[in-house]
């Protein structure tokens, strides 16, 4: 956003519960970045990421045993990435214990995994958990991976935050 100055100001977003918000970014670190954040507001914060607990635990000091990785290796923390409603039932029951929020990071690898109806549907029951449960779902994705059609149905029901606004809790 640009003042009569010329001068540029960083627009603002503020994640409140019951809503679904989209980072457009080519890499996740900026939603994985809030993790700490949510959990200073003693939110109960679940990750679900393609990339390795190990590095989440490094690069964003984010616990292994609040990470689930999709990946289809074996493993007690470990989502198969082609099993879309075991994601489903596990995060729905993490809202419904109310006031939870989730990081999903890795829509476009569960696109490759799956049909885009399934990840649809995926986004659809999360919405509404989401909002009856006054949680919260921060997803990230970068927008050239998907055609205008899949954008605009997967964005529907979201508030899409963009690189250059800045986030608070």
């Amino acid at each position: 956003m640009w003042t009569a100055l010329g001068r540029c100001i960083l627009a603002q977003i503020e994640l409140k519960p019951g809503s679904l918000y989209i980072f457009q970014d080519k890499r996740a670190d900026r939603a994985l970045g809030i993790y700490n954040l949510l959990k200073s507001k003693e939110m109960d914060v679940l990750v679900v990421s393609r990339l390795h607990p190990d590095r989440l635990m490094e690069d964003f000091q984010i616990p292994p045993s609040n990470v689930f990785w999709l990946s289809n290796s074996a493993g007690p923390r470990n989502i198969n990435p082609q099993n879309i409603g075991i994601l489903t039932d596990t995060l729905i029951r993490m809202y419904e214990k109310g006031g939870a929020a989730v990081i999903l990071e890795g829509i476009e690898y569960l696109m490759l995994q799956n049909d885009f109806s399934k990840v649809l549907r995926l986004m659809s029951y999360l919405y509404e958990s989401v909002a009856v449960n006054h949680g919260m779902l921060v997803i990230t994705l970068d927008p050239e991976a998907f055609n205008t059609k899949e954008f605009a149905l997967l964005t529907k029901d979201a508030e899409l935050v963009g690189e250059a606004e800045s986030i608070v809790v």
